[in-house]
């Protein structure tokens, strides 16, 4: 019974009907039925009317501008991370990119600062075992103006220099964090199977 009602729709229809495509491609490039046209039948429409011409050159300047767009907001993101590690010697672009993320989770009110329980969800978050009242002064020694808020410089700056330092070396939270960021260096370049093995499921 199922072989015979398929047979009379494949003799009415195309069958089994074929998807129209998803309106990401140009519509005139593919037939009723979805599949791609071949390449003779695009080329028919004739010769380029000045309309047409214009609007080739229209795109062709706006794609230029978008592909220099790109580059320069590359260049920009390049030299600021380059002055960030420069302020803080012995980070990394992934230690500075795992903060980044971290601040921009814990940002509860999304206005690009964070408040004492933002900053202490971002210390719990890394592991750090400090007092409450350790935190709570590291936090208002940071807080210039003391409005309850610090930006991200200001979080970076109290995240590196939580710990006294001695010398060049990262001790403390600023080195927790330099580890953490090494730790996912090293499960992101791990395949699933080697994920697997070391029990990360």
């Amino acid at each position: 019974m199922g072989n015979r009602i398929s047979r009379i729709l494949k003799r009415l229809f195309d069958y089994p009907i074929k998807r129209k495509p998803i309106c990401f491609y140009r519509q005139e490039d593919f037939s009723s039925t979805g599949e791609p046209l071949p390449k003779e039948e695009q080329d028919t429409h004739g010769p380029l009317t000045e309309y047409d011409k214009l609007v080739q050159a229209f795109y062709s300047r706006l794609l230029e501008q978008r592909r220099q767009s790109r580059e320069n907001e590359e260049k920009n993101r390049q030299y600021n991370l380059q002055k960030v590690m420069q302020r803080f010697p012995g980070w990394n672009e992934l230690t500075i990119s795992n903060l980044h993320s971290l601040f921009l989770l814990f940002d509860q009110n999304l206005n690009g600062m964070l408040n004492f329980d933002d900053f202490s969800a971002v210390l719990e978050s890394l592991g750090d075992e400090s007092s409450c009242e350790y935190r709570k002064q590291k936090f208002d020694e940071t807080d210039i103006d003391m409005d309850g808020w610090v930006s991200y410089d200001e979080y970076l700056e109290m995240v590196y220099k939580f710990n006294k330092q001695e010398g060049n070396e990262l001790v403390g939270l600023a080195k927790l964090c330099y580890e953490i960021a090494e730790n996912i260096k090293f499960v992101s370049s791990l395949s699933v199977g080697e994920q697997l093995e070391y029990g990360l499921f």
